[in-house]
């Protein structure tokens, strides 16, 4: 007895067993799935018997020779839908029978001529879908997609050696239902195109050479830019078509030299900064006052979630007095060390705190004194709980310190777990697994210990105390040379008015 299939696919297991084919009604199977290669005659006259198809994929590698499959299909006015993944495109002359083609589909295709596929395809104006998926573009224009008036859906997902250069066919052509493109680069100048085109869009992609990205989708349009590509993007894009409009700050930005242009986006801007040390006191409130802006989005904070302005103020003025505490000092480790013996002594007066919250209080401060920090989770040996603690670059090498641990011992003036190398902080500390920085030895712990007593950056402490009595002996001189000068008799003339 036959079966009835609609489907059927056509490979070299299926073969081992032909007797079990030919009970197939092949004359039934509307879609034909062609996989592996074989160049007997058995495979082609499967392939002929098959005579009603209208979806033909062909999968496999560059040795199927999509050519002789074409030419065995036993009615080509058939064929709507051709797919081909991983094979040799077919050649002109292998698709010239066919004339009734609706789809295309291009996945995975590898060291083929795509233009003449493309200008091979019989009649053109009867393509109503293209997709190109993971498929090497050999530097052909997008614009070869121009050959198709009447498209309607078009798919385009990472494609490689793409030129992405002009989609103005889009324009012209009405009859667009939907637009895919996903996980490529476009050019500036492309994008009003894309804006202004029919049909529903998805698209994710990004503007190459600039620091953004473009997002459609039926619910909401969304561009994202850095705020160095400000000016250039405003004068190329037509930005009455977005409807968010996200500004990443990722360097310290005075905000008010692009303030005329925000005021005239402030119904549709988001503001994004990449931390606390982007964006000082001064520009947020000016985003407060002159926008209106109520949120902001700190990018380097755990969930990326926007956080209320007036938060972001208050963080930044306390980062403020942080910083002003090692304005006077020179060195990476001095400014580390003067922040972490601040955070020790003086943050943490007359304030509930955590630990995670201590350590990003030293992460972020550190980060306005463009010094590297991260945080880690792991566990403190002496009592098996969960505990955080940081991770400082000073000088090209990285340190482990626990300022959570150290809050008592910094009131003393000394610390015990400060700028550590593994070897000696993993004997009280045990990391989770992630991306931590391998610490490859301590820091001078005498310059540590010397800083934490005296505020000097020496390996001696005598030497420092040394040098602090010199400098009160000379304070000392100078107000006593100040109080000689104010205590001098008064001049003749100051004395008649009197």
């Amino acid at each position: 007895m036959e079966k009835v299939s609609q489907k059927f696919e056509l490979n070299t297991k299926v073969l081992e067993n032909f007797d079990e084919v030919m009970s197939v009604k092949l004359d039934e199977v509307k879609e034909l799935k062609v996989t592996g290669f074989d160049k007997g005659s058995k495979w082609l006259n499967i392939i002929s018997l098959c005579a009603n198809v209208k979806t033909l994929i062909l999968e496999g590698d560059a040795r199927l020779n999509a050519d002789k499959i074409l030419a065995n299909i036993f009615k080509p006015e058939k064929l709507e839908n051709l797919v081909l993944n991983n094979v040799k495109v077919p050649t002109k002359s292998g698709l010239k029978r066919f004339q009734n083609l609706k789809r295309i589909s291009l996945k995975n295709i590898r060291f083929c001529n795509i233009r003449e596929f493309f200008e091979g395809i019989s009649v053109p104006k009867k393509i109503e879908e293209i997709i190109i998926s993971n498929t090497d573009m050999a530097k052909v224009s997008i614009s070869i997609l121009g050959l198709f008036p009447n498209l309607k859906y078009i798919t385009l997902d990472n494609l490689q050696n793409e030129k992405l250069d002009d989609f103005s066919f889009l324009k012209n052509n009405k009859k667009i239902v939907q637009i895919n493109l996903a996980n490529n680069e476009i050019p500036l100048h492309e994008i009003n195109c894309l804006l202004d085109c029919n049909g529903k869009k998805n698209i994710d992609i990004s503007i190459k050479s600039l620091k953004a990205t473009l997002k459609i989708t039926e619910k909401s349009s969304e561009l994202t830019i850095a705020i160095d590509d400000l000016e250039e993007i405003s004068h190329a894009i037509n930005l009455e078509n977005i409807e968010n409009l996200n500004l990443n700050i990722n360097k310290m930005t005075n905000i008010a030299e692009y303030m005329p242009f925000l005021k005239h986006q402030k119904n549709k801007l988001h503001v994004m900064v990449k931390d606390f040390s982007c964006l000082d006191t001064k520009s947020a409130y000016k985003l407060r006052k002159r926008l209106s802006l109520k949120k902001i989005k700190v990018l380097s904070e755990k969930h990326k979630t926007n956080c209320d302005l007036e938060h972001y103020i208050r963080m930044r003025q306390e980062l403020e007095k942080i910083i002003a505490s090692v304005a006077d000092l020179e060195s990476e480790p001095e400014k580390f060390l003067g922040v972490y013996q601040y955070l020790g002594k003086e943050y943490i007066k007359d304030r509930e705190y955590t630990v995670p919250h201590l350590c990003k209080v030293l992460q972020n401060s550190l980060k306005c004194l463009h010094i590297k920090s991260n945080i880690i989770a792991g566990k403190e040996l002496e009592n098996e709980k969960q505990h955080y603690w940081n991770q400082v670059e000073l000088e090209g090498k990285w340190y482990h310190v626990d300022l959570g641990l150290d809050i008592e011992n910094l009131q003393k003036n000394k610390a015990e777990y400060c700028l550590l190398g593994n070897d000696q902080f993993f004997e009280t500390h045990v990391p989770k697994a992630g991306k931590n920085h391998y610490c490859a030895e301590n820091f001078n712990q005498k310059i540590v210990s010397v800083f934490l007593k005296t505020g000097l950056y020496k390996e001696s402490l005598f030497g420092s105390y040394l040098e602090i009595m010199i400098q009160k002996i000379k304070q000392v001189l100078k107000l006593n040379q100040k109080q000689e000068v104010l205590a001098l008799p008064q001049g003749k003339e100051k004395r008649k008015k009197k």
